[in-house]
């Protein structure tokens, strides 16, 4: 899954014709370099984010950066455990979109405040059209969970580390 921005590093990939498992490869450990230099340098790291969903600790893959967000799950075979948490440095309202995911996702879209705001399912698409999952209100943060995922999902928290998260992306 990713957000509807466009990944330049798959993009970049598939302008030149490169289309194979080493571009993709290339592309993700690049994003997986930058998303680790930004967790790193706003102090924030997956074992060190204390997070709650429905109240129940859980560790989400974290998506801070413009980049780690563009590419979110795209070409992975399976979806981590937890989830990805896709943190925005401001509301936004832009949708999120398949393209090269291969796995099936439940996205739930959540305020400022950690309320969810909507949650919808999206299916795998390896088409050049993909169609766009958007809640239709502004958010803050977007968590993909696995298909399957039978988490209620509707707090996310705690509200201190969330504006600690929001603090930190970029």
């Amino acid at each position: 899954m990713t957000v509807l921005t466009r990944n330049w590093h798959t993009s970049f990939a598939y302008r030149l014709g490169v289309r194979s498992r080493l571009a993709r490869t290339v592309a993700l450990l690049a994003t997986a370099m930058t998303g680790a230099v930004a967790v790193g340098s706003g102090g924030a790291s997956p074992a060190a984010t204390p997070l709650r969903l429905d109240g129940v600790p859980f560790r989400p893959e974290l998506a801070l950066t413009s980049a780690s967000r563009s590419l979110g799950l795209m070409n992975r075979r399976r979806a981590p455990a937890d989830g990805m948490l896709f943190v925005f440095p401001e509301q936004t309202f832009g949708g999120f979109w398949m393209k090269n995911t291969l796995v099936p996702l439940t996205i739930v879209f959540f305020d400022a405040q950690g309320k969810r705001v909507r949650k919808l399912s999206m299916k795998p698409c390896r088409q050049k059209s993909c169609p766009i999952y958007s809640p239709g209100r502004r958010y803050r943060f977007a968590l993909e969970l696995r298909a399957f995922d039978t988490r209620r999902a509707a707090k996310l928290g705690p509200l201190a580390e969330l504006r600690r998260l929001a603090r930190v992306a970029s």
